[in-house]
């Protein structure tokens, strides 16, 4: 693996884990708003934007350990293939080999 991918992986799993702690803040109020707002789990180091899905969508991507959740545009080809797209997000998976390793052994619900 290299630097750079497992950097990118790191940083992914790094949102990922902020957003499962967010949960909990999400959950007491989706019944008002029926949405989530997470942070962008893209690679990109700078990164910092938000965005909105729904309680049922969000579960669905973090029953596998290999989706991310992302804004639209912020995937990067060499490492993740882009498997849904919404008007407001998009969602991600790492590829086979180390970049999925790299998801699976860091995600927190496993």
């Amino acid at each position: 693996m290299s630097d750079r991918e497992r950097r990118l992986g790191l940083n992914e799993a790094l949102f990922r884990e902020v957003n499962e702690k967010l949960r909990a803040v999400n959950e007491a109020f989706a019944p008002i708003t029926d949405t989530f707002d997470v942070i962008c789990e893209c690679g990109h180091t700078t990164c910092d934007e938000r965005l909105s899905i729904s309680p049922d969508a969000y579960e669905k991507v973090r029953a596998d350990p290999v989706l991310f959740i992302i804004v639209r545009g912020h995937e990067i080809p060499d490492v993740e293939d882009v498997v849904r797209e919404t008007d407001t997000y998009a969602v991600v998976r790492k590829h086979p080999g180390d970049p999925a390793l790299v998801a699976i052994t860091t995600d927190p619900r496993s």
